[in-house]
């Protein structure tokens, strides 16, 4: 936010350090948002979700937040990472291509209370 970075912005500097790949604009496409009240019991996130199109010739060095890799979407399903992720991110990733949608999550209740922001399209959660 201090960079005054749209979302798209800052997902091709990310990149750019996390990957040292750097990535058109045209190549990245906004597919989400999800807003994380109260995340766990202290924070609040605001992640967009955005596809890259752009191929990976090799896989990136690691860095000091850690290694690159690649994953198939079943072995996601398998991975320690925050239940959080396992609930709001992936479900929604995989409707992608329903539209554009945004979320939000109340984490203070468990499971978390969620209401979808945007588009018609994922009444059916």
């Amino acid at each position: 936010m201090n960079l005054g970075e749209s979302p798209v912005e800052c997902a091709q500097r990310e990149a750019k350090e996390e990957t040292g790949v750097l990535i058109d604009e045209k190549e990245l496409k906004p597919f989400g948002y999800i807003s994380e009240k109260n995340y766990e019991g202290k924070n609040h996130w605001l992640m967009f979700l955005i596809m890259c199109n752009k191929p990976f010739k090799d896989t990136p060095k690691p860095i000091n937040e850690g290694a690159f890799k690649f994953f198939h979407r079943a072995e996601i399903d398998q991975l320690t990472i925050p239940s959080s992720d396992h609930q709001l991110v992936w479900p929604f990733y995989d409707k992608r291509h329903s539209g554009f949608w945004g979320l939000r999550a109340d984490c203070s209740v468990s499971p978390p209370d969620l209401k979808i922001e945007a588009t018609p399209h994922l009444t059916d959660i």
